[in-house]
């Protein structure tokens, strides 16, 4: 199955990635770093906070007491 989505096996695309993982290891971590970056942006929704800020709780202060 997988042969048909990529036209060979997974076994034939190991070691071309792997010398390249090899020859740039910073390229790769900030790739992989970039992508979680975006993968996290897409994913959660930050737009429910209307004034940028961050959200500590009513700020009244009281300490959540009686």
């Amino acid at each position: 199955m997988l042969e048909l989505l990529f036209g060979s096996t997974l076994v034939d695309w190991g070691p071309p990635i792997l010398a390249y993982v090899q020859q740039n290891p910073w390229r790769v971590f900030y790739a992989i770093l970039v992508a979680a970056l975006l993968i996290d942006w897409m994913v959660n929704d930050r737009s429910g906070n209307c004034d940028g800020g961050l959200d500590f709780g009513s700020g009244d202060g009281d300490g959540g007491g009686d």
